[in-house]
Formats: C-alpha cells, structure tokens, sequence
C-alpha cells in the first residue's frame, strides 16, 4: 500500500514566454499526502505509475474498510455493554428503611 493520492496535477511553471502561459499547463502524476500537518507533493517517474496507481487505491480500500470495521466494533461494544446492564445485580441489596 502507499498512503496518500495519486493524480495528475497541471500548473503554470510561471515564465511569461512559456506554453502553459497561453494555457497549455504542465502536466505531472504526483502522491499527495499530509506530513506532519502539512501536504507533500511527490512526483511519480513514468515507470512507476501503474504500480503506485494500484497500491494508493489499495491504501484507500483499506482505509474504507478499517472505517466500516471501527463502525461496528462500537455499535458491538454498545450492545455487550448494554447486555452487561440488563444482567447487573446491586449488592448486596438494600434494606427497607435504610438510605445505605
């Protein structure tokens, strides 16, 4: 897997006399990912597309599916808990009368 998204990102390079200039913008497959609460940009070589394509849509099934997982390990927890209530004695059991 590799964390993060893979895309093609166009962007003006910025010299006035350049293509992308007149609209033709720079084409680039990139993995964005955020570290350390800021984005990072990592250019992907022409060689390595395919794979780095299929190992962030890997990463992005693992994070839906460890979302769908923590979903129901709550709503579990939720009704073992609420199993537990509903067998709970008090005791030992108070005595009329008495506020102990």
């Amino acid at each position: 897997m590799v964390q993060g998204s893979f895309y093609l990102l166009r962007r003006k390079c910025g010299k006035p006399n350049c293509r992308c200039a007149a609209g033709q913008l720079h084409a680039t497959y990139v993995v964005t990912r955020s570290e350390q609460g800021k984005d990072r940009l990592y250019t992907v070589p022409k060689e390595q597309r395919t794979e780095v394509r299929k190992r962030t849509a890997e990463y992005r099934r693992y994070q839906r599916a460890r979302a769908v997982l923590a979903k129901r390990q709550a709503r579990l927890l939720a009704l073992v808990d609420q199993m537990a209530d509903q067998r709970l004695l008090v005791w030992p059991p108070k005595r009329a009368g008495t506020d102990v």
